[in-house]
């Protein structure tokens, strides 16, 4: 399903989450390169007398700008903002399909409108799990319906074309997803592990040929080198390359099993514990990473 066929709340929620990553990831790397700024200016060995009128602004100006940094980090708190939405987009779109899979509470012993009170009821229980993330959800406020017209004409197919959908539109949507940026990950860590180390090696291998040949050098590089390993790890844990590979892939494992038998079900009950199964497969990984994130922040 496309992202316009979700109700108005996921694509709120899921719209404040990119926000908040995004702006999270961009302090994160300005942290980093004012330390890297830093190492480079101090590995340098200054003439004091003939650097010191605007030695002493630059630095202020760093302090200052390290400061705005940490300072904005912890009003905004982006990173729980990031993992909040995240939380209430993916609870929404898991409620969506059980909605339209007719699974309790929304199952076939209730009328259509009484289940769209259901819904709309739980969506709102959602939100309230998490009330201070509601005014970044709003400021990112459009138009649409938390029911959409494309939930509804899928809720009214039949067993077999409900089936089908959720197949194509849900489990295979999300192993192929799951897939991709398990794969993604691994090459990711991949980059910046072997980048570290030849950081790491590379200052050890600067600072013996800096003391053997060039013990009364300018500059001594040894700081810079290690200051941006230290950089490249902070980045790489910050974005957790390696457990995303291993959860991920792990899911996407757990989600083809669940095809093969969900291409078996024939009645309502065996579709609906399939949609159970997948939903909290799916829910349980989102839990993982997000216990994890907020224990670490």
């Amino acid at each position: 399903m496309e992202q316009k066929d979700y109700p108005l709340l996921y694509r709120l929620s899921d719209s404040s989450a990119i926000y908040a990553q995004k702006r999270h990831f961009q302090l994160v790397g300005a942290k980093i390169a004012l330390l890297v700024i830093i190492a480079l200016v101090t590995s340098f060995t200054w003439n004091q007398e003939l650097i010191k009128p605007w030695f002493s602004a630059f630095w202020v100006i760093l302090l200052l700008g390290g400061l705005f940094v940490m300072v904005l980090m912890y009003l905004k708190k982006y990173d729980y903002v990031w993992f909040s939405c995240r939380a209430v987009a993916e609870s929404v779109k898991t409620e969506s399909w059980r909605f339209m899979m007719k699974v309790k509470p929304y199952d076939n012993t209730i009328s259509d409108p009484e289940a769209e009170d259901r819904f709309i009821a739980n969506l709102k229980e959602i939100l309230y799990r998490l009330p201070s993330v509601s005014s970044e959800i709003t400021s990112h406020i459009k138009e649409g319906d938390q029911i959409t017209e494309r939930m509804r004409e899928v809720r009214n197919k039949t067993l077999e074309d409900r089936k089908v959908f959720y197949i194509q539109n849900r489990i295979r949507d999300q192993i192929d997803w799951y897939a991709t940026k398990s794969d993604w990950n691994r090459n990711k860590y991949s980059q910046w592990f072997f980048l570290t180390w030849f950081l790491q090696f590379a200052a050890i291998a600067v600072a013996v040929i800096t003391i053997i040949c060039f013990s009364y050098s300018l500059i001594r590089p040894v700081g810079l080198i290690t200051t941006a390993a230290a950089g490249a790890m902070t980045w790489m844990h910050s974005k957790s390359y390696r457990e995303l590979n291993q959860s991920y892939g792990l899911i996407a494992q757990e989600l083809s099993f669940l095809e093969v038998q969900a291409k078996r079900v024939t009645t309502e009950k065996e579709l609906a514990d399939i949609v159970m199964d997948v939903e909290r497969t799916i829910s349980r990984e989102h839990i993982i990473w997000l216990t994890r994130r907020f224990r670490e922040s």
